[in-house]
């Protein structure tokens, strides 16, 4: 166990667990995890690249974007998204480092 050096402050804290618990599904860690490799997309081809009904995916979207994950703009009749919370990133990043089957066991 490493040594606590530092504690975490609550705001950090909160912080923390608001992320979590909004990224916290399934489908929306799948949904950041190709906005952050394929960059801004639309709702469309989210959808289609998640196998994913457009209602399904527009709803994981709009919940993110409400609790400041990502952001949208609209283009027509089109709304695209991109990450905008960089700590998402991050998240996504231990757990590709992580990199563990669902046996468990770390995948080699």
């Amino acid at each position: 166990m490493t040594e606590l050096t530092e504690r975490i402050s609550v705001d950090v804290v909160q912080d923390a667990s608001r992320v979590l618990r909004c990224i916290g599904h399934p489908i929306r860690l799948r949904i950041i995890e190709l906005l952050d490799s394929r960059g801004e997309m639309n709702v469309s081809a989210v959808q289609e690249e998640l196998g994913l009904e457009q209602a399904t995916a527009s709803q994981h979207l709009n919940l993110m974007r409400d609790k400041g994950i990502l952001r949208s703009r609209r283009e027509g009749v089109n709304v695209y998204y991109e990450v905008q919370d960089d700590k998402v990133v991050q998240i996504i990043n231990c757990l590709r480092a992580c990199d563990v089957d669902p046996r468990g066991s770390k995948v080699q």
